[in-house]
């Protein structure tokens, strides 16, 4: 099977399962590649001229639903890891199709890697995926970041905009990053560090023009200008001044976030 065909196998049953688990009553929002995938339809192209690979699918949901979802996904077929849901208590699910080999990863109530990004009240932004905004938060929240965020946020800085919750889903709510970051100094710490680095990368990939490059790089120094100018915390300010003598970040292995 061709890596294309793979990649719409992916999608389709990202969409699939959103679909069956909301008639059902259960809120499942897709979240990391296939996400991207999806929200960025004008320059999809670009994912595959990067090479950029899919390896699973991944959801967003919120705990009080865990046991429906659980139901549901075993009645989908798919086998529960249970070593990971019990040790994470609940707050992740790890779930293994036997007959295709599809790997299912649902987050309840948010995603910690590094930072905390929050599902709890998020999840009726938008359909069949999380929010823009949270898209770029879940990849910006890692401090070792790796080139295949670097790729997906590439193409969302391009395909989407800056703007305000007023403007909808399909802005990156700036406002709502800046508030984020304005209380914690630690993931402002990360995030604008990452940020800086993703128009460096944009001549590793042909395929993106020069007036392509030019929209990425304008919306990343906008977003940048916007945390800066949001008041910060006292709180921020006291952490501010320890800075990255003291850890700042949850670690984590690569191992344990394939999104």
């Amino acid at each position: 099977m061709s890596t294309k065909n793979l990649h719409l196998e992916f999608v389709d049953e990202g969409l699939r399962l959103v679909k069956d688990a909301a008639e059902r009553g259960i809120q499942l929002r897709i979240l990391g590649s296939v996400a991207y995938r999806i929200q960025c339809p004008n320059n999809i192209h670009l994912f595959d001229d990067m090479a950029r690979e899919l390896t699973d699918v991944d959801f967003a949901a919120e705990k009080k639903q865990n046991r429906e979802i659980r139901e549901f996904m075993i009645g989908e077929g798919y086998q529960p890891e249970e070593g990971v849901y019990v040790a994470s208590e609940g707050a992740r699910h790890v779930y293994v199709h036997p007959q295709t080999g599809l790997n299912v990863d649902v987050f309840a109530d948010e995603l910690y890697f590094c930072h905390r990004i929050p599902f709890k009240g998020r999840l009726d932004l938008d359909t069949p995926t999380i929010s823009t905004t949270d898209l770029l938060l879940e990849k910006m929240q890692i401090v070792e970041i790796n080139l295949k965020d670097i790729k997906d946020t590439l193409v969302l800085m391009l395909e989407h905009p800056l703007g305000t919750k007023a403007d909808g889903n399909k802005h990156i709510d700036s406002d709502y990053i800046g508030s984020m970051m304005a209380k914690d100094w630690g993931f402002y710490h990360t995030f604008t560090t990452n940020l800086r680095k993703v128009p460096d990368y944009i001549s590793e990939f042909p395929a993106i023009t020069e007036d392509q490059a030019g929209t990425i790089r304008a919306n990343v120094a906008d977003l940048l200008k916007r945390i800066e100018n949001v008041p910060k915390t006292i709180k921020w300010k006291l952490r501010a001044k320890v800075g990255t003598r003291t850890r700042w970040y949850q670690e984590v292995t690569e191992k344990s976030r394939q999104f």
